[in-house]
C-alpha cells in the first residue's frame, strides 16, 4: 500500500470516528438548551395519543434524549421526528415535537415584547413530509392561549412560506413566499422582530411586514420562539409525519423582558 492510499484510509477512517462522536452525544452537547423545553408527540406512559408530554430546560441540558424523536445525526444536527398522529397539547389538531422558548427556564410566564430586538438565526434540513406535505418549523408565538401565531415558517412542497397573522386575534394569514429549497437540503433562515418590523430571510432573500401597521394590538402581547418538527396533517399511518434537523440555533434578544399577564 503506497503512502498516498494509507493517508487517504487514515483520513477516511478518522472522519468516520469523528462523526461516530458527534453521533454519541445528546442534542445539548452541540445546542445550548438551557432556555427551551420540549414537546414530544407523546404522553406521560409513553403512548402516542392522549396529552403531549414536556421536557423541561433542566432535563434538556442534562442531556435528554429520545432514539425516536429527538436526538442527535451522524452529523451532529438536532434532529425532530414527529408522527402524524402522536400525542398532542390542549386546544390543537396536530402532533408536534417542538422547542418552546423559555427566557426563564424555571417560569414559562416570562416572554418578550414585540419591541426591542429579537433574532431567530437557524440552519436546518426537511428531511421528510407527511402527505400533506407541510410542516411548520419555526414560530413567533403569543403567550395568551386567544393569541395567533405571530408567524409560522413552513415548509412546502420543496419551498419555505411565512405565515404571518394580521390580527393579534384570529386574524386571517398574509403569505410570503422564498425561492425553493428542496427536500432534505440544509438551508439558512432568521426570523427578526424589530420594534415591530418582522423580517423573515431564506437563503439571503428578506420579506419583511410591520406588525404594529397590521395590528397596534401586536404591541400589547408577549411572545416566544418555537422550533422543531409541527406536521400540519393528522392522518395517516404511524410511520408517516415530519423529520427536520437542525445544525445551527441562535436566539437573541435586545431588551428586558417580564412576566405575561
Amino acid at each position: 500500500m503506497n503512502t498516498k492510499t494509507t493517508s487517504l484510509l487514515l483520513t477516511c477512517l478518522c472522519l468516520s470516528l469523528g462523526h461516530a462522536a458527534e453521533k454519541t452525544k445528546p442534542p445539548s452537547g452541540h445546542f445550548d438548551l438551557s432556555h427551551w423545553k420540549l414537546t414530544l408527540p407523546l404522553d406521560a406512559s409513553g403512548a402516542k395519543s392522549g396529552k403531549a408530554m414536556e421536557i423541561l430546560p433542566a432535563q434538556l441540558s442534562a442531556g435528554f434524549t429520545n432514539s425516536e424523536h429527538f436526538y442527535t445525526g451522524s452529523d451532529g444536527a438536532m434532529v425532530f421526528w414527529c408522527p402524524v398522529t402522536g400525542a398532542r397539547t390542549e386546544n390543537t389538531e396536530y402532533s408536534r415535537c417542538e422547542l418552546r422558548e423559555m427566557i426563564n427556564p424555571a417560569d414559562d410566564n416570562v416572554c418578550w415584547s414585540a419591541r426591542g430586538t429579537h433574532i431567530m438565526d437557524a440552519r436546518c434540513r426537511v428531511m421528510e413530509v407527511p402527505s400533506g406535505q407541510k410542516v411548520v418549523i419555526g414560530q413567533i408565538h403569543g403567550y395568551s392561549s386567544k393569541a395567533s401565531p405571530m408567524i409560522k415558517l413552513q415548509f412546502y412542497k420543496g419551498r419555505v412560506e411565512a405565515l404571518v397573522k394580521d390580527k393579534a386575534r384570529k386574524g386571517k394569514d398574509i403569505k410570503l413566499t422564498f425561492p425553493d429549497v428542496g427536500l432534505d437540503k440544509d438551508f439558512d433562515y432568521q426570523i427578526k422582530l424589530e420594534n415591530g418590523l418582522l423580517s423573515v430571510t431564506v437563503n439571503g432573500t428578506t420579506q419583511s411586514e410591520n406588525v404594529f401597521e397590521l395590528d397596534p394590538a401586536w404591541a400589547e402581547q408577549t411572545l416566544y420562539f418555537k422550533v422543531g418538527a409541527y406536521p400540519q396533517d393528522n392522518e395517516g399511518p404511524a410511520s408517516e409525519g415530519a423529520r427536520v434537523a437542525f445544525s445551527r440555533l441562535k436566539v437573541s434578544h435586545s431588551e428586558t423582558v417580564s412576566p405575561s399577564k
